[in-house]
Order: structure tokens, then sequence, then C-alpha cells
């Protein structure tokens, strides 16, 4: 595996001078796996630097969680959680999110394989094997034919190379003349990549705001909250929702009338169980169910050119396009409820590792297997009641506690409220109240 000082890639850029603006960024297929990343890897990256709306708290309030409640075999299936196309990954020039240091297990009575060692397989018996991936087969992992090559914009607008879309690339700056413009060579590492992944978050020029001097360090890329405005139910008067039962979650939401916030609710551990699946949840997956957030920056951009590309031409296969525009939960980290609606990938065949690779399949002694967990059900123990704050923060329930926080902040009423979970999810990223926004607020205007 490459080490971390030769984990850089070279990009051609070409800049305005005047404006100290990037035109375009002549690259490869080297960042095309940002629309697959989990929220996790913002989250944990800069959870002291920026804040991502609750996440932050969530994260750090994980990470101290008692092993009464959540082991810690399944606090790091939540914290670090698995992607569902780090095999696809592997070998990019810059490794943010770690996928060569990805493992997988195999059965050789069922031949299944999985993203965890203590999985148990299709018959029942432990994984015996651990499968190491050697040398790409047939330019093995990406999703990008190796040969492609593209025009990036400093708004994540990403066409094929072409002289007329230079120039008219160059019209838009107005800078025909050449001696307004200048060719630089930049080497960028994963510290780049990564602010560079966060401008796009929240930056309509991204690449000129992360890489170009002076250094975008000196300034921290910033959300504006209460940009969020999704559509409220009326507390007397509830939307109905149509789910099967079985598939609903119901909080005790504690709420101050008196600013028509949220105080905190109460839950059991399946809910808890939902708010642990939002730190797995790819990023293109809320670009593409939540298209016009104001905090998304250029994204939606890039999955519209993703859309856009010929398939035939630069992408590996139809398969390939539909990974990146219709990104998947990992196995196992759906956690029962899939009220989100994301859809949970498969396990991986041991055709596909061979197709992307030379394998080699090293037998596990009796020693080194661990004790089976049930991979893809409630990680959380229960039966148990827990409180959670309109930030997202999660501890035991205590009545007394509880108590004391309603008598300050003069709460007397309770109320049953049905989860609408995508909104909660992206209240979660936007919002530092995350049960405030999504469900207390009311609509400032009255639905036709």
């Amino acid at each position: 595996m490459a080490s971390e000082a030769s984990q850089t890639m070279s990009l051609k850029v070409l800049v305005e001078k005047e404006k100290n603006r990037i035109v375009f960024v002549e690259a490869n297929k080297a960042s095309e796996a940002s629309q697959t990343m989990s929220l996790k890897i913002l989250v944990e990256k800069e959870k002291n630097r920026i804040q991502f709306g609750c996440l932050n708290n969530l994260y750090e309030t994980l990470e101290k969680f008692d092993e009464e409640f959540l082991s810690s075999e399944h606090k790091g299936i939540i914290l670090r959680p698995r992607c569902a196309t780090d095999i696809y990954c592997r070998n990019l020039k810059v490794d943010l999110v770690e996928c060569n240091k990805s493992k997988y297990y195999w059965c050789s009575s069922c031949r299944m394989v999985s993203y965890y060692q203590n999985d148990s397989c299709r018959c029942r018996n432990s994984l015996t094997h651990e499968v190491n991936l050697l040398d790409p087969v047939r330019g093995g992992s990406g999703f990008i034919k190796p040969t492609a090559r593209f025009m990036i914009t400093d708004d994540f607008e990403v066409l094929p190379m072409s002289t007329t879309a230079g120039l008219s690339l160059l019209g838009n700056f107005g800078a025909f003349d050449w001696s307004k413009t200048e060719e630089r060579m930049l080497n960028i590492g994963k510290d780049e990549v990564l602010k560079l992944l966060k401008c796009s978050l929240v930056s309509r020029t991204p690449f000129s705001d992360s890489i170009l001097e002076p250094p975008f360090s000196k300034t921290e890329p910033m959300i504006n909250y209460g940009q969020y405005e999704p559509r409220m139910m009326n507390l007397s008067q509830r939307d109905v929702d149509t789910r099967n039962k079985d598939d609903k979650i119901n909080l005790k939401l504690f709420i101050n009338r008196s600013n028509n916030r949220a105080l905190y609710a109460e839950v059991e551990e399946n809910f808890v169980n939902l708010l642990c699946s939002f730190l797995s949840v790819p990023i293109g997956y809320i670009i593409k169910e939540c298209p016009y957030l104001s905090f998304m920056g250029c994204l939606g951009n890039l999955r519209k050119s993703v859309q856009d590309l010929d398939v035939n031409k630069f992408f590996k296969s139809k398969e390939m396009k539909a990974i990146l525009l219709d990104p998947k939960l990992a196995p196992g980290t759906s956690y029962v409820n899939k009220l989100i609606g994301i859809k949970e990938d498969v396990n991986l065949s041991c055709s596909t590792l061979s197709s992307l690779f030379k394998t080699k399949y090293i037998s596990l002694s009796s020693e080194s297997r661990l004790p089976e967990l049930k991979i893809g059900v409630g990680l959380v123990k229960g039966p148990s009641m827990f409180l959670v704050t309109d930030s997202l923060s999660i501890a035991p329930l205590s009545p007394i506690s509880s108590m004391s926080l309603i008598n300050r902040s003069k709460v007397p009423l309770s109320d049953i409220q049905e989860l609408e979970t995508l909104r909660l999810l992206v209240a979660s990223l936007v919002s530092r109240s995350a049960l405030t926004d999504a469900f207390v607020l009311k609509e400032t205007k009255q639905e036709t």
C-alpha cells in the first residue's frame, strides 16, 4: 500500500489571473468516488474544525456510548462503516476513505463473502478465510475507463476534453486574451482532497476556494444554518403515514410551546439505531433525494455531469454508472428499519472479487475467529429507553434528569409524534436543532 506521503496527484489548472479564479482543471478519473463516500468521513475527520449540523454531536455521543448499551464490536461498525463501493475505490491515487485497508471474509462452505469477520454466513457457519486482494486484473478498481480524461469547471461540471469547450469556458470569464490566463501544475494529497470535498458542500467555486493562493486554510468554509426550510407538520393535525406499521418508529417529543422548540425526545433503541445509520449514508444519496438544498454547493453539478456522460465512451459498464448515480448502503448497515428508503447492497461474490483482483484465501485459525455478531440487525441493546436532545446528543433515559430539564424550560406538554425519517436526516446535516426543524416548526404558508 502506498505511503501517505506518496498519495498525491498532479492537476493541470488554467487560472484567470485578474479574478484569481480557476477556469477549469484537467483531470483523469481520480475524483470519481466522492458521491459514494459516507457522511461519516466528513464528520470523523472534521469534527473538531467544522460543524455538520448535528452529526458531530451524534458521532461524539456514540464514541462515548457505554458498553452496557453498545458493544465495542457494534460501535466499530457504526463509527467506521464500510462503503458499499470500496472494492471499486481501491488503488485510487488518493485513498481518502482508506479503502485499501478494507478486508473481506469468505465461507468455504457456501462461498459467501462478507465485509465483517464476525458475520454469519447463509449456511450458519463461521467465516473461515480472509481474502487478500493482490494485483488488479484488467484495470481493476474504478468506475471510469482508464484512458478517460476530463475538464472540470470550478463549480464541478465535468466535461469531456474539448478545445471548443475550453474556449467557451474562457469566454465566460471574458478572458479570450491568453495573457490574462496562467497555466499551473498543482500537487494535491489527502488533506487538499478532503478540503475540496468539504468546499464542494458549501461553495459554488470549490476549486478556487480550496487550492488557489492565498491558502484556503486561513479561512474555514461555513455552512449557512437556517436555510433548511422543509414542509413542516401542524402539531394539531398530523400527516397520515401509510407505510406499514412495522416500519414506523414512535417517539415522545417534549416541546417548549413558548418558543415552539423541541427540548428532547424519549425514544427506544430502534430510534437510536436509526440515528446510527445516518453515519453510513453516502453523500450521493442526499444529493439524489434532496437536490435543491442550499448547503449542497456544487455536488449537484457533479451528479448531473455523471448522468450526462456517455456510458459507452467513459464508463467501464452500465453498472458502474448506476452505482455512482444510485449509491447504496454497505451490507449490514441498514439496521432493520429501512425508513430512509436507501437500499442496502448485496454481499460481494467470489466471482466479483476475482474479476477485479488476483485473490488469495488465507485460512483463519479457530483462535483468531471472532464471536459471531448479528450484522444488519439493531446494534443498540434493548429493550432500552434513551433521551435524545434537539442537537442529537444521546443519553440513557433518566426521569430525574428529564424532569429537571422540563422544569428549567417550563415545558408542560408531551406529544406522540410519528417519525418522518428522511426529513430528520436532512435536518441533522444542516441544522443544529434537528428535532425542532424536522418535527416542530409549523408551515409558514397553508398548503393548498
